[in-house]
């Protein structure tokens, strides 16, 4: 029996030593495959992931941006506005909670509020403090943009309708940069193939993201791209965008990124020394993501941008570049990125559009939580630097609840279309909804919002439904009424035809699609441009 029983334990040794060294060998697999990918840059993906906010200083060579010998002084307000504290906020599970409790359940580190030059409400958690420097994350590139402002006034950038190659002429031999100009990178429309991080542990290993925040050589990186579409034809958020326009800078001005900022850092009045993450040493600044710096230095950068580029009596940031980066374009309907608030992105800044003409407001945004909200009319700055992904708006609530004014939340149009679908309306019933709805949108624009993802992803979970395909097909017409010129309208709309098996009416469809636009189009289903 005792020997039974020695075999038995043995074979299951053997046998857990088989599996665990099957799935050493798959890790060992993954690295050397990753290595031979990306060599340096997925290395540290496996071993970094998606970092802490306050890890790049410690993952990459940093370049220090130095103080100023004069920092502008804050105001702490007496007594502070720890009401602030009580006041209800939308969570991103759409539950109304006090800001206190919104601020611990998004793993917020620091939340300033200032009025000019005043601190109004001023919070820190997790172990950060005045002094402490945190990763901008994205917040980097409004950063980047407010220096390539500063190369055009000076001249060392001549046009933003310059091609990429005359700066960067090594890049000639590279086929994907042909025709790029400046003005495509910082509108993000430069064509240049580019995948994004999806939460898969291979997918993410692989990906554009993953390969340029890591990168060991950002010109080696820049250089192995290729391109998708033709520069110019469609919007596509990306970090190679950024991390080439500060090669550029750096190419054109003759001095460093971080050289070039403290031309902004130290007339600015910035309290802290900053720092910028390298790809290697003395190599190149990570200009899509990689500025380190404290909350109230980075509420006088926004305090900059609200004082149109001016401190003192003095340009820093040309007063035009500022406007042109925070101001609405109107000749866009619809937002790149279509929440709530609908975000343009503008100059490598965002613009919440719904309601914009009675707030004027516009922030950076980094990947953690990092934000810099500048409301204009009531000359409030909020900072927020955070280390969670998943963040709501608080901002315009806050702004609302300290000038005294009322404040609702907007309905979104698409959302009460399908909850009226979703309780039994028929497609001619979600018709006078609508468009009862939009008259009230007219007379009321800041309580409701509306736009084009919204009412095709409705129309698109409705279709899911057999029962509900009418409603679907009717609210993706409706959708078609309110954008006529819409690609992406009239191409759901074919594909909501061609289900219900009117191929006539589809075929139409394709067609005016593909007229709008024929790069982008399908043709019909399951066929790509």
């Amino acid at each position: 029996m005792y020997a039974t029983r020695s075999r038995c334990v043995l074979s299951s040794r053997r046998r857990a030593m088989r599996i665990g060294a099957r799935r050493l060998a798959v890790i060992v697999g993954a690295v050397m495959a990753a290595s031979m990918i990306h060599g340096c840059s997925a290395l540290r993906t496996i071993r970094y992931r998606d970092p802490d906010a306050d890890r790049p200083p410690t993952i990459f060579h940093q370049a220090l941006v130095h103080r100023s010998d004069e920092p502008a002084p804050f105001t702490l307000a007496v007594p502070q506005r720890v009401e602030l504290d009580t006041l209800t906020v939308r969570d991103v599970d759409l539950e109304m909670r006090p800001l206190a409790e919104y601020l611990r359940r998004r793993h917020v580190r620091a939340f300033l509020v200032a009025r000019d030059d005043t601190i109004l409400y001023e919070r820190y958690f997790e172990g950060y403090g005045p002094a402490t420097l945190s990763s901008s994350f994205s917040v980097a590139k409004s950063v980047t943009s407010a220096l390539l402002g500063r190369a055009l006034q000076s001249g060392a950038i001549r046009s933003l309708d310059d091609s990429v190659t005359a700066y960067l002429p090594e890049l000639l031999r590279q086929p994907a940069y042909r025709g790029v100009t400046l003005r495509h990178l910082l509108a993000m429309e430069s064509g240049i193939a580019y995948t994004r991080t999806n939460g898969h542990m291979w997918h993410d290993l692989r990906s554009s993201d993953a390969r340029f925040f890591y990168s060991g050589n950002l010109e080696r990186s820049l250089l192995g791209q290729h391109r998708e579409d033709p520069p110019g034809l469609r919007w596509a958020y990306k970090d190679s965008d950024a991390d080439l326009m500060g090669w550029v800078l750096a190419r054109a001005t003759g001095h460093t990124v971080a050289r070039q900022l403290e031309e902004i850092w130290r007339p600015m009045g910035a309290e802290f020394d900053a720092s910028w993450d390298l790809d290697r040493r003395n190599g190149h600044e990570h200009t899509s993501s990689g500025l380190n710096a404290t909350a109230r230095d980075f509420a006088r950068f926004g305090l900059l941008y609200l004082q149109g580029g001016n401190r003192r009596g003095e340009t820093i940031v040309p007063r035009d570049w500022v406007q042109a980066s925070t101001t609405l374009d109107r000749s866009r309907t619809e937002p790149e990125v279509a929440t709530w608030w609908q975000m343009q992105h503008q100059h490598y800044w965002w613009i919440p559009m719904q309601n914009w003409d009675a707030e004027h407001d516009f922030f950076a945004d980094g990947s953690r939580g990092q934000r810099i909200y500048v409301h204009a009319g009531s000359h409030i700055v909020i900072v927020q630097l955070a280390n969670d992904s998943r963040q709501e708006f608080p901002f315009r609530k806050i702004v609302h609840y300290l000038v005294g004014e009322p404040f609702r939340y907007p309905r979104s149009i698409a959302g009460q279309l399908l909850g009226a679908a979703r309780r039994g309306a028929d497609a001619d019933s979600v018709r006078r909804l609508y468009h009862a709805l939009m008259e009230r949108a007219q007379a009321r624009p800041a309580e409701f919002v509306i736009n084009e993802a919204g009412m095709i992803a409705v129309g698109e979970e409705l279709l899911k439904q057999p029962d509900k395909s009418a409603v679907a097909v009717a609210v993706l017409e409706l959708e078609v009424e309110r954008s006529p010129a819409s690609y992406r309208a009239h191409e759901a709309l074919a594909s909501a035809y061609e289900k219900i098996g009117s191929k006539e009416r589809a075929a139409a469809e394709y067609r005016e699609a593909s007229k709008l636009a024929p790069l982008l189009a399908k043709s019909a289903s399951g066929t790509g441009r």
